[in-house]
């Protein structure tokens, strides 16, 4: 091709037609542009479709990552729903002078149960670590703010709880004194179990406890929503 295109020149030198010769070169000039450009564009497409493929990888792992958190997010939403019920069981019963010895174990062994939240985060961390950019910066924004502050709000909703269990069971002269085995979630036994000095510091805990239980469940279930529709976002962007 090239020894086709050198003749062609060499022939319109060699004939002095310099106009002809001017037209051909700056018609081999626009070839060659042309060509550049294509080079380009496909090695552009080539770079796309890798940049796609990775964010289509990772979008998967941070999907994965979703349905596990969901999964750790409905246990715990369900110890919350569980520790609610027994809550206001013992509000109505503590004032009676006989109070049942396994229901007030297994209410109190709810009450007691605390949970601790480990997010499943590799997905996001690739994500963030790779700098990857979507072209739909609608998800992007959705699933920064899901891990950089939906997640960490609820965190901190279950460590209040926590910390709230943990003040309580920590202070020997108060309900714990009253616990003789516990193994949360499992078993609780009480000696004592109908101490009128019981009734009352465990009426205090709970009436206390109550409203923190209940500010957790809301905030549990407005990220256990935002979970569920960040995996439906992240679905249909991968059926794309």
């Amino acid at each position: 091709m090239l020894n086709i295109i050198r003749k062609i020149r060499r022939k319109l030198l060699s004939q002095n037609r310099f106009n002809k010769y001017l037209l051909y070169a700056a018609g081999e000039i626009f070839l060659v542009v042309v060509g550049i450009i294509i080079a380009l564009q496909i090695n552009n497409w080539n770079e796309d479709k890798k940049s796609q493929k990775a964010a289509n990888y990772v979008l998967q792992e941070i999907l994965n990552n979703l349905n596990e958190d969901a999964s750790i997010l409905e246990d715990i939403l369900l110890q919350r729903e569980k520790a609610k019920i027994s809550v206001s069981n013992m509000i109505s019963y503590l004032k009676e002078k006989e109070i049942n010895k396994d229901t007030l174990s297994v209410d109190m062994l709810n009450f007691l149960t605390f949970e601790r939240y480990f997010p499943i985060n590799n997905g996001y961390e690739i994500f963030t670590s790779k700098g990857l950019e979507l072209s739909n910066y609608a998800l992007t924004n959705k699933i920064s703010r899901y891990y950089n502050y939906e997640q960490k709000k609820m965190n901190r909703s279950i460590i209040d709880v926590e910390k709230a269990i943990i003040e309580i069971l920590e202070d020997r002269t108060g309900i714990s004194s009253f616990i003789e085995t516990l193994d949360l979630r499992e078993k609780l036994v009480l000696i004592n179990y109908n101490d009128p000095v019981l009734k009352k510091d465990l009426y205090t805990e709970i009436m206390a406890f109550k409203n923190n239980n209940m500010g957790t469940i809301r905030v549990v279930r407005s990220f256990l929503k935002l979970n569920k529709e960040l995996i439906n976002d992240i679905k249909k962007e991968l059926e794309k």
